[in-house]
């Protein structure tokens, strides 16, 4: 019996997959078909790398674009703003992990819709296998990008599909000196020809600023976390340093911002930590941002965080694990703190830093503004507008 309804189910899911291959032939199709730009993406939830997608469609929206979404998102938060610069497909609906036939059918339409487009100048995409599925399939005229977040500990079937792609693509974007120094480690371990190395670029991730804002000041000392709740972001370990300093100080408040969390909202709730649930609209983070003294990193891997250039905007001033690309701007007791990700000290070197900290005003008022400035200096939306336009549409800048 339960064969039988296993059978029934997949049945159904084929059903569906296939109906919603027809609907997307009749009636989707068409927004890749008038696309001069299109995107290739797996998510338009809540994230660090979303908000990066969502800047990098912003870059072109002169031009039309389609976004293809691969995955299922949690949430629904951006897919908003990615509706207002692009047309969007979920193609999500439609894929299969058990059904390769409509994968297949599904793969090659769109290439065929793509290859067909005149007017079409680019491809771009992160994160996502599909890209790399669909790559072969694109004509050699037709612009090639994708990004890479960070490669230290990445799903090895992307790391195949970098490697296996090398020739076919473009251009290939990573978004500091680590991230590149890792692909080009992997090229060299898996004999990739050398004029692949010429392909890779950094980019590295900005924020809008408004430059005419000044700094605000805080009343007491808050220290935030952002994220999700995931393995590598370790937000448990924010949790033990919010009970180890409250020992010391009652007057410090802790509060935590993120997706992922309502399941272990008792847990957070146990550790006298608020939290203040997703945080979607810009405007509404900034004014977090504001509240901040601290915000902290706990992660054992990390490209570049995006609440790093976030919190420093508004001159809070970042605690983190020294991972990935962080201390390519994170200078420690200049513009922000680095711990070492020491996993049997590392609890204690955080509550250390920040007792130093709250005891030496000075030194905070010091990093906050070095902080402020920092911001304004590096992470500059125009220079990367101007960066990825050259890299998608091969526009030319001084």
């Amino acid at each position: 019996m339960n064969k039988i309804k296993k059978h029934i189910k997949q049945f159904v899911r084929f059903i569906q997959s296939l109906f919603g291959f027809f609907k997307f032939q009749i009636f989707e199709s068409k927004k890749i078909n008038n696309a001069e730009v299109v995107f290739i993406l797996p998510y338009f939830q809540t994230g660090g790398a979303e908000r990066v997608h969502l800047n990098i469609v912003k870059s072109v929206k002169d031009k039309k674009s389609c976004i293809l979404f691969t995955h299922n998102s949690a949430t629904d938060n951006f897919k908003e703003d990615f509706s207002q610069y692009s047309e969007i497909i979920e193609i999500n609906k439609i894929l299969s992990k058990n059904n390769n036939f409509i994968n297949s059918l599904l793969k090659k339409h769109i290439a065929k819709t793509i290859n067909n487009n005149q007017a079409l100048i680019s491809v771009f995409s992160s994160n996502t296998n599909f890209f790399y599925e669909l790559l072969p399939l694109v004509k050699e005229h037709i612009i090639t990008v994708d990004l890479i977040h960070a490669i230290s500990g990445e799903n090895p079937i992307l790391v195949n599909h970098y490697i296996a792609s090398s020739h076919d693509i473009t251009n290939r974007v990573v978004i500091n000196n680590k991230a590149y120094s890792d692909i080009l480690l992997n090229y060299k371990k898996y004999k990739v020809d050398n004029e692949c190395y010429n392909k890779v670029i950094i980019i590295e991730n900005a924020i809008g600023i408004d430059n005419n804002e000044k700094l605000n000041n805080r009343d007491g000392i808050k220290i935030g976390f952002v994220g999700r709740w995931s393995k590598e972001k370790r937000p448990e370990m924010f949790l033990k340093i919010s009970a180890e300093i409250t020992k010391v100080d009652t007057s410090i408040k802790f509060v935590m911002a993120g997706i992922g969390m309502k399941s272990n909202i008792k847990m957070i709730n146990e550790s006298g930590v608020s939290f203040l649930g997703e945080i979607t609209d810009d405007i509404t983070l900034n004014q977090f941002y504001k509240s901040l003294t601290f915000v902290l990193i706990t992660s054992f891997r990390e490209g570049f965080p995006m609440i790093i250039p976030e919190a420093m905007a508004q001159g809070v001033i970042p605690i983190s694990t020294n991972v990935g690309g962080i201390s390519e701007h994170i200078m420690s007791f200049e513009n922000g703190i680095l711990i070492d990700d020491d996993d049997d000290e590392i609890v204690n070197q955080f509550v250390d830093v920040i007792i130093k900290l709250i005891n030496d005003k000075e030194l905070v008022s010091k990093l906050s503004l070095n902080a402020f400035n920092y911001s304004r200096k590096h992470f500059d939306i125009e220079a990367f507008n101007k960066k990825y336009r050259k890299a998608l549409l091969k526009e030319l800048y001084s």
